[in-house]
């Protein structure tokens, strides 16, 4: 028995055809043998290609919170399915077919999972163009995987070298080719089943009958695609991967998409129909009237590390001007920062749908900030230390209407080495040039993208060297010594501020210039989050993404705090109020002073926060006071968050504003 499993061939052929071994031996042999044969036939040809596939969408499951059976029974099906194909093919080219589809799966399965473990979502397929982005922080987005992550990944990828060496030979024949087709058709046509159980056990656990606009229904991602881990959840790796094809990266180009561009623009009308803002003057229109505006993007500001002490300067600005308390920017789309630097400046979201932003360079973006301003005759320019290659700013800030994206390593003399000599945002300021340009005589809207509290948080890391070197401290201060690095880059921040308020009074325009800060996003890139957490002080997590926006001005006559829940989209109409700009657009966002507007924020997974309550994974999770839930229509707002997320896709998808 032995003999026949180390060598089938040699030893076998040298057990049967020698006549000193007795004949009863020989025969025990053979029967062992053929006995093999028609075990290990089906065990490597279909099974261990089966329970490979299968692994691959297993890795993903198991690094993620994904729970429920329906995303491994879609998989264990189109395992099946693929394994079935390969059985009918010679060894050869079922070796080479195996290895290209597996080696697709396991690598995008490692990612996916990777991702999620990194940012705590899911991506689509495009989103993997943004990894040319994030190779500056590669080396830090590796200390987030765990080593049984990186184990489990090299176990994956040889699982694939061992299946196809295992490949044994096999013979088509009809009654196996009519037997994987009939296989095949009965389970892709259980597809459908799983799909319509998964739905309706979802909707049940949640008391949410069949109304799709509710809370976390599945179905409803399926069908918009607005949320890539919702879909997985339901449909597991490969359905998700082949819809994410299908419906991403051929339908738009399909002769019957632009037959519903009337229906898209429809759709459009009908939310603004039922939610746009009253555009009515208020008792804050036209308070800043013809100032400047110095518009700055602080970059990782969490609301839980500016105080007196690590941020004496914005502190002042918050305590002294209007101060919005209760502002979220939601994460649209993948990537964190331009998602709000895009959302702020047009007032649309990045989209939800599996594009990327930048798909969208084309649009006319004629209602956004940058463009209203320049129509009342101001300049603008945006500004940031990174090249015009980062998030593609060289082509998407002029789409957005800005004159120029100008970067700092145009006025160095380090060439690509640029960024080791930048170690704080002050350089706009001490560069006479960047000095000129952003300070001009001119009537000016300028956009300032900091990057001094950015990841990461680590000695290896040149700005927080330098950062804790200027502050030394901070060194110490905190049990997680991220943070210690994290409150000294927050110190560079202000001093910005500090150095910008100074030059301005030099220049003489102090008075007449508004300075806005805003925070992309919470300190997600902590790799303690638990510490984040703690810091944060919200008694839910979904409250983390609360960050700080203020907007100053030196001849305020009194401060204000304004607590109403905010989203990114606010900021724009907001500003075009302040202002007295008038536009004859319409906007998902709203003019925070508006008084029919009881202000929300609304994720892209369908979650929503108000005044009342937060709500998420379709039930409520807080109450911000008591019995806050039956004060609130949860039906509506669930009803508005659907209709919200979609109304973002679709405004950039029909370019809805050149229309």
């Amino acid at each position: 028995m032995y003999v026949a499993f180390v060598s089938e061939i040699d030893a076998v052929f040298f057990v049967c055809y020698n006549d000193s071994i007795p004949f009863s031996y020989r025969k025990d042999v053979l029967l062992l043998s053929s006995l093999f044969r028609r075990v290990r036939l089906p065990v490597c040809a279909l099974l261990l290609p089966w329970l490979a596939f299968f692994l691959a969408d297993g890795f993903v499951y198991a690094f993620t919170d994904v729970t429920g059976w329906c995303s491994l029974a879609f998989s264990a099906v189109w395992a099946a399915v693929l394994a079935g194909f390969l059985f009918l093919l010679p060894r050869w080219a079922a070796r080479i077919i195996f290895l290209m589809l597996y080696y697709c799966a396991a690598i995008y399965a490692i990612v996916q999972a990777g991702y999620f473990r990194i940012f705590g979502k899911f991506m689509w397929l495009k989103d993997l163009l943004y990894l040319r982005d994030g190779t500056e922080f590669a080396g830090s987005v590796f200390t987030f995987l765990s080593p049984g992550f990186v184990l489990a990944a090299v176990l994956l990828l040889a699982l694939g070298i061992i299946v196809a060496i295992l490949r044994p030979k096999t013979q088509t024949s009809r009654v196996k080719l009519l037997a994987v087709c009939l296989c095949a058709i009965t389970a892709v046509a259980a597809l459908p089943y799983l799909l319509n159980v998964s739905c309706a056990a979802d909707n049940r656990e949640l008391g949410l009958g069949t109304d799709f606009y509710a809370g976390k229904s599945l179905r409803r991602a399926y069908e918009l695609m607005y949320d890539a881990k919702k879909v997985y959840s339901l449909c597991g790796l490969y359905q998700t991967a082949g819809r994410d094809i299908a419906v991403h990266w051929i339908a738009p180009y399909l002769p019957g998409n632009q037959s519903a561009e009337t229906e898209r623009l429809a759709t459009i009308e009908r939310f603004f129909d039922d939610y746009a803002g009253s555009g009515e003057a208020n008792d804050m229109t036209g308070l800043f009237a013809g100032k400047n505006v110095i518009l700055v993007l602080m970059e990782s500001a969490d609301d839980w590390a500016i105080n007196e002490t690590n941020a004496p300067t914005i502190t002042k600005m918050m305590d002294e001007g209007i101060n919005f308390t209760n502002m979220y920017t939601p994460l649209y789309g993948s990537v964190r920062t331009f998602n709000t630097e895009f959302t702020m400046n047009t007032g649309i979201f990045s989209p939800t749908n599996g594009n990327l932003t930048f798909n969208y360079c084309g649009n006319d973006y004629a209602e956004s900030l940058p463009n209203l301003f320049r129509g009342q005759g101001y300049s603008a320019n945006a500004f940031h230390y990174n090249s015009p290659n980062f998030y593609s700013r060289g082509i998407m800030e002029p789409a957005m209407g800005y004159e120029n994206y100008i970067c700092y390593a145009d006025y160095t003399e380090y060439g690509n080495s640029f960024s080791q000599a930048l170690n704080e945002d002050t350089f706009v300021l001490t560069n006479e040039s960047l000095h000129d340009l952003l300070l001009c005589e001119q009537p000016f809207f300028n956009f300032v993208i900091s990057r001094n509290a950015h990841m990461p948080y680590s000695k290896q890391d040149s700005v927080s060297r330098y950062a804790l070197e200027k502050y030394p401290q901070y060194e110490g201060t905190d049990e997680c010594a991220e943070v210690d690095y994290y409150y000294a880059k927050i110190n560079l921040l202000d001093d910005f501020f500090a150095m910008l308020l100074e030059d301005l009074e030099q220049e003489g325009l102090l008075e007449n210039t508004v300075i806005v800060g805003v925070t992309d996003h919470y300190s997600y890139s902590m790799k303690d989050q638990a510490r984040v957490l703690e810091l944060s002080d919200v008694p839910v997590d979904l409250m983390v993404e609360k960050t700080p926006f203020f907007i100053w001005s030196a001849d305020m006559d009194e401060s204000m705090t304004v607590e109403k829940t905010l989203n990114t989209s606010d900021i724009l109409p907001t500003l075009l109020n302040l202002f007295g700009i008038q536009s004859e657009y319409r906007y998902i966002g709203h003019d925070a002073f508006d008084p029919d507007y009881d202000g929300y924020a609304i994720f892209s997974d369908g979650s929503w926060i108000t005044s009342d309550v937060v709500y998420e994974d379709g039930a409520v999770t807080y109450e911000f006071y008591e019995d806050a839930s039956a004060a609130t229509d949860l039906e509506t707002m669930n009803q508005l968050a659907q209709r919200y997320i979609e109304t973002v896709n679709l405004i950039l998808e029909s370019d809805y504003y050149a229309k």
